[in-house]
């Protein structure tokens, strides 16, 4: 989904939409760009590896916690060796 961020009065929000591999029906996918910390939520009888996540085309304050066992699909994010 392709989200603005409010803009100012008088301003109008522009998107570079040649850098975003649109499907024909106007979606596309997001991809993952970074893994920036890890943490583990400790529920009552189970904990759950959670990675931060930093999204293509999304800024800083848009970053979001995801189980690190579905992050693995994208391996490339942990063949640095940091996390």
């Amino acid at each position: 989904m392709l989200r603005l961020a409010k803009s100012k009065a008088g301003e109008r929000p522009t998107v570079d939409l040649s850098q975003i591999d649109l499907r024909e029906d106007i979606s596309y996918e997001e991809q993952p760009v970074q893994i920036l910390d890890r943490k583990v939520q400790q529920l009552r009888n189970k904990s759950i590896p959670k990675v931060l996540v930093k999204w293509q085309f999304h800024g800083d304050s848009e970053l979001t916690w995801e189980r690190e066992d579905y992050m693995r699909r994208f391996s490339y994010l942990f063949e640095s060796g940091i996390f």
